[in-house]
């Protein structure tokens, strides 16, 4: 009968896992998001985290290459993140902070032709102040920090791609 319950026990625990693959769900940062670019890239500009964590991405991809044999040029500039008061409590005191990202971009081809103005990504995200437990509030701030950059970096690897599919339909 043990025997029985635990055969059924496992059948569902694979049967959910099933239902939940099948569903499109995943884990965050766990899906591939189609990235794949035909182009090479050189990043320039301000080195920050966001540069960073794009550098790696492209790397991973095996996209990234120096200034003589690349096909795009990403430049970054102007990497900001502020912080700024979203709401307060009744002592008029500050119950949630909200943090913004803003970060100026262009993309331009091999010959310096500009494919992407100066455009900017603005990524924002909010979180709840405990005056009462400033060292974890400071560390959910930290912890939303490096989400910002991160997500910051995943609009701009997007950009690419989606820039690369476009000229490479053109073509």
């Amino acid at each position: 009968m043990r025997k029985i319950f635990h055969l059924n026990m496992i059948g569902c625990v694979f049967f959910l896992l099933f239902l939940v693959s099948c569903s499109g769900w995943h884990l965050r940062g766990s899906e591939n998001a189609g990235f794949s670019l035909n182009n090479s890239v050189f990043l320039s500009g301000q080195a920050s985290e966001t540069y960073r964590i794009v550098e790696k991405s492209l790397a991973r991809k095996n996209a990234l290459a120096s200034s003589l044999d690349s096909n795009l040029l990403l430049t970054l500039d102007g990497e900001n993140i502020q912080r700024r008061s979203a709401s307060s409590n009744a002592n008029a005191t500050t119950a949630e902070f909200e943090l913004t990202l803003t970060l100026d971009y262009t993309i331009r081809d091999a010959q310096q032709n500009l494919l992407q103005p100066q455009s900017t990504v603005r990524v924002t995200r909010s979180y709840n102040f405990n005056q009462n437990d400033i060292g974890g509030s400071n560390k959910e701030e930290t912890l939303l920090r490096k989400d910002l950059q991160r997500a910051a970096a995943r609009q701009l690897i997007r950009q690419l791609v989606l820039l690369d599919r476009f000229r490479n339909k053109a073509l």
